[in-house]
């Protein structure tokens, strides 16, 4: 593999950092969202020209942020909602904030609709009595256990963007009992500012060393040129 190559495959995998960073950053302030991370590699699974930048998800729990609102929900740290999209197809979450619509659905703010136990979590709307959550995750009116949000412990998660991870079930571990479901409070991102500038710099600084490796290269070539032409 010539300098040019390896130029180029540095300078693709730089921009797809930046993208990672960038995409970061516009979630810094949104519920639930897991900061996405470049793997890290021996430096000669970099020299497959076909190979992508390879991702993973940053589980790390952000801060938690009270609400006083009984349907905000922060999850415990692993855990995800699970949803149905406007496509009938699911998807994972940590956005815990969510609401009851018209017909009773209960849905994130994002308009998708919580699995529960039984499938969408539909709740009549002539119940009387104030809905609870409690720490298991199930829903409660006076004391009756009316459903219980479907808390999917997963990993490997690719995102779907939107605070949304595609719900593959074969990452999903095995379901155990859920504790530490807090209700009336929301989980921040877990984004954190300084670590993004970090990796921008660093980033930027060996993009630039990229274009200087493409430059000197090219000069090397225009050299060797001129001095064959000379010569001849």
């Amino acid at each position: 593999m010539n300098t040019l190559d390896i130029a180029a495959i540095g300078l693709r995998q730089d921009l797809d950092r930046l993208k990672l960073t960038s995409q970061n950053v516009a979630n810094l302030s949104t519920t639930g969202y897991k900061r996405q991370i470049a793997v890290q590699k021996p430096f000669a699974d970099f020299m497959d020209v076909a190979a992508d930048l390879q991702v993973q998800t940053d589980s790390k729990a952000g801060k938690l942020n009270a609400t006083g609102q009984t349907l905000d929900v922060a999850l415990p740290e692993g855990r995800y909602l699970l949803l149905e999209l406007d496509d009938g197809s699911q998807a994972l979450s940590r956005q815990g904030s969510m609401q009851i619509d018209a017909q009773g659905l209960l849905r994130t703010l994002g308009g998708h609709k919580v699995i529960g136990s039984r499938g969408p979590i539909s709740l009549r709307t002539d119940q009387r009595g104030e809905l609870e959550i409690d720490g298991q995750g199930q829903l409660k009116q006076q004391g009756q256990v009316l459903d219980a949000l479907r808390l999917i412990n997963a990993k490997n998660l690719q995102s779907l963007g939107d605070g949304l991870y595609a719900a593959d079930s074969s990452q999903w571990e095995n379901e155990t009992p859920v504790v530490g479901v807090r209700s009336g409070q929301l989980e921040q991102s877990n984004v954190v500012p300084s670590q993004e500038m970090v990796n921008l710099m660093t980033t930027t600084r060996h993009a630039e060393t990229m274009v200087k490796l493409f430059q000197a290269a090219d000069d090397m070539q225009a050299t060797a040129i001129r001095r064959l032409g000379e010569n001849n």
